[in-house]
């Protein structure tokens, strides 16, 4: 099936080009295209009035940002000069689902100003999107692990640039089959409450569950070498259709080794469910 769709997607450019050459001024403004200037135009890091979010993108952005000039910005001024392509945006935006009175999550959100954000942020043209928090009453891990966010985002975005295909790729982990070499170390609570006890208990040796002596936010902290870390974004009281992510992200690379999410239902909570652990194992084998 992907195969397909990018098939159609060439042959989509291809008679854009054709009809370019016959008509002279015809103009392709592809996704690449839009893309060509994301290294050299400013980023402007909006702050959210929360301080102590505010201080974490900064301090962030500071030690992580490395591909583009960047400014840090109020909500105002956002305001005032989204419309404007000279600028891209690093937004912390709320995320709500159909069913969901209110927002469940917090996401950041990469997107490039111009033509169509005097609506809304969703009319933006979006770069990349990541999971960041609940957004009721987050953990505070979301701090921990914020660099190692906007590193997975910028290699996403780079990524982007490379080719017209790779412009309309998804965020996801490219690294999933080098878990088979790491040691995993999952939060107690990034578990779903249906997880079979017997299916933890069956993981290798080399996967470890928070306990007395292991916390997985020490080992992310320090860097541990061939280590990766579970992380789980959802709503802190999810309902039925809300969304939640599960990530592996490494310790000390920032790589993004696991990437998936699933709708909430009464038979699958929130946190990494049986059929994630059983196909974490089988890449391990």
């Amino acid at each position: 099936m992907r195969h397909s769709r990018i098939i159609t997607f060439l042959a989509f450019l291809a008679l854009l080009t054709i009809s370019s050459d016959i008509f002279g001024q015809a103009q392709i403004y592809t996704r690449k295209e839009k893309l060509k200037d994301l290294t050299a135009k400013t980023v402007k890091v909006v702050m959210t009035g929360d301080e102590v979010l505010d201080e974490a993108l900064k301090q962030s952005v500071t030690n992580a940002w490395t591909i583009s000039p960047y400014e840090f910005c109020s909500g105002d001024e956002f305001q005032k000069i989204k419309t404007d392509n000279k600028y891209y945006f690093l937004i912390v935006v709320k995320g709500q689902q159909r069913k969901e009175a209110e927002p469940g999550i917090d996401m950041l959100t990469f997107v490039k100003g111009g033509e169509g954000a005097d609506k809304s942020i969703n009319d933006m043209f979006e770069v990349v999107t990541f999971p960041f928090r609940s957004a009721e009453d987050p953990s505070g891990r979301e701090f921990l692990m914020l660099p190692a966010f906007l590193t997975i985002m910028q290699e996403h975005a780079i990524g982007l640039t490379s080719s017209e295909v790779k412009a309309y790729s998804s965020l996801g982990a490219t690294d999933s089959k080098k878990l088979r070499m790491k040691q995993i170390y999952f939060c107690e609570d990034d578990f779903a409450p249906q997880v079979d006890e017997k299916t933890i208990k069956s993981l290798d040796e080399d996967i470890f569950v928070e306990g007395d002596d292991i916390d997985p936010d020490d080992v992310f902290a320090e860097g541990k070498f061939n280590a990766v870390v579970s992380y789980v974004v959802a709503p802190t009281e999810p309902v039925t259709g809300s969304v939640c992510y599960k990530l592996l992200i490494g310790a000390d690379d920032h790589n993004l080794y696991w990437y998936k999410k699933h709708r909430i239902t009464s038979k699958q909570g929130a946190g990494f469910l049986d059929s994630d652990l059983k196909a974490i194992k089988l890449l391990r084998k």
